[in-house]
Formats: structure tokens, C-alpha cells, sequence
């Protein structure tokens, strides 16, 4: 791979994690959903998962927990590494904030969630396109609120 090809690389795989960010946000499943590869999986174990799940089993649950939000996710400072032309890792910092409606709150439990930590995916190249093949969120931080009002 030449530097040229590299950089586009990099920018191409930069934009397949922002529209990552701005589909969760904007909850478009569908675009969300077409940002991996087929057999991705996607791994999260601040939500109790002791394996990484399927790209098509981790969507209703990702669906599910997101209803009635309004999130805010940012990805800083990639670290991407080209393992071969069309297989790359990446390491984002991140940062989310997750604010559920209030008679959403009192189902979930939690009114607010503020983390910060690092995503760690793995990039696969099929055609012309990049698509995320795994994703694993490791939190150094999560903070939680409950409700301040109980919705009855």
C-alpha cells in the first residue's frame, strides 16, 4: 500500500466510524446496521455480555437499549494500523452521553449514563468499501444516574 493509498485509507475508515457515532445518535438502524460486515460481531460488557454477539443479534438489543434516548457519542484521535490492504484495527477514544425520557428512566432505571473509555475495532475491505468486522467498548469510566423523579 502506497502513503497515498494509506492516508486514503485512514480517511475512508474515519468516516465509517463518525457515521458509527451519528447512526446511534440519530438512531438510523438501517445505515447503522450497513456499517458492518456480515459476520461482525460487536462486544459491549458494561451491559453484561459475556461474549461478543452477532451483528444481527446485537441490533434489537442495541435498539432496545437506545429507545427513548438522546445520546451524544464522540470518537477522538484514531490509532488505525494496516494489517494488510484490506484488513485493518483501529483504537478510538470515546466519550458518550446518554439522557433517557423520564417515563423511559423509571423502565431503565437510569435517567443518565456519562462514559468515557476506548472502542477497538477491526476493519475489513470488501469490494471499495471499509466495514467494521468487530467492535469491543472498553469503559474506564461509567457514570450512572437514576431518576430523580419516579414516574408512577
Amino acid at each position: 500500500m502506497t502513503l497515498i493509498e494509506e492516508l486514503d485509507a485512514i480517511r475512508r475508515i474515519s468516516e465509517l466510524k463518525a457515521r458509527y457515532f451519528r447512526f446511534v445518535d440519530t438512531q438510523d438502524w438501517e445505515g447503522f446496521r450497513g456499517l458492518f460486515a456480515d459476520d461482525a460481531t460487536l462486544f459491549f460488557p458494561e451491559t453484561g455480555q459475556e461474549e461478543p454477539a452477532a451483528i444481527d443479534d446485537a441490533m434489537p438489543m442495541i435498539r432496545d437499549f437506545l429507545e427513548g434516548v438522546t445520546s451524544v457519542h464522540h470518537g477522538h484521535m484514531p490509532e488505525i494500523e494496516f494489517l494488510t490492504d484490506d484488513h485493518a484495527t483501529g483504537i478510538w477514544s470515546m466519550e458518550d452521553i446518554v439522557r433517557w425520557q423520564p417515563g423511559r428512566a423509571a423502565v431503565v432505571g437510569q435517567e443518565m449514563m456519562h462514559g468515557y473509555g476506548h472502542y477497538h475495532d477491526e476493519y475489513v475491505k470488501r469490494g471499495s468499501r471499509w466495514l467494521i468486522k468487530s467492535l469491543r467498548l472498553s469503559r474506564l469510566r461509567l457514570e450512572r444516574h437514576k431518576p430523580s423523579v419516579s414516574v408512577t
